[in-house]
This record gives structure tokens, sequence and C-alpha cells, in this order.
């Protein structure tokens, strides 16, 4: 006897077997079509909503004229604030006395001062 006479025991039958292993390469090619599309639809929607919401940041960060003249004068005036402040205190050192001490005035000089304004009055 042969061996090649003698073939591999088997428990399905060529056929099934034939028709189980083309009915999942169709069930694979079916679900990678699924996941595709379904991958497909979720990037166009996050894309369309990536693209929305930096069309209405830039629509809605722009200012208006009434707003941009408006923010110009707030900061006009706070440079003239500041120019003032500065003035101010440039006009407080220079006034002051050279030693940096401060004016002291007693009873006497504060009494005397309010009898001369009284009797002028």
């Amino acid at each position: 006897m042969d061996v090649d006479d003698f073939a591999k025991p088997s428990l399905i039958e060529p056929g099934v077997r034939f028709f189980l292993h083309q009915s999942l390469k169709q069930c694979n090619i079916i679900r990678e079509d699924y996941y595709n599309l379904v991958f497909n639809i979720a990037v166009f929607i996050g894309l369309l909503m990536l693209i929305c919401l930096v069309l209405l940041y830039k629509y809605k960060g722009r200012m208006t004229p009434s707003e941009m003249q408006e923010k110009n004068k707030e900061k006009q005036q706070y440079v003239l604030s500041k120019i003032q402040n500065f003035q101010e205190n440039k006009r407080k050192v220079h006034q002051e006395l050279i030693t940096g001490l401060p004016n002291w005035e007693n009873e006497y000089d504060t009494i005397n001062s309010t009898k001369h304004t009284n009797q002028f009055r």
C-alpha cells in the first residue's frame, strides 16, 4: 500500500471549507468598508467643526469701528493720566526741601497765621 492512497482524514468536506473561507473573507471586506466609512464621516465632521470654530472665532474676534474708537480713547486717557501723574510727582519732588525733611509747623505758627488771616478779613 502506498502512502498517497490514504488521504488525510478531514472532519469537513472541501466544499464546506471553501464556502466558510469565502464567507469569512466577505464579512471582513464588509467590516473594513463599514469602519472606513464611519472613520471618514467622523473625520469630515471633525474637520467641519474645526473650520466653523475658526471662522466663528475670526468673526467674533473683530471689533466694530466704534469699539476700536472707544479702545483707542481709553488708551489715550491711560497715557495722559500716566503723564499727569509723572508731572505731579516731578513737581512735588521739585518743591520739597533740599534735605528731604518734611515741613514742620508748631502751634505758635499756626495760631499766628490764623490771626493774621482773620485780621485782614
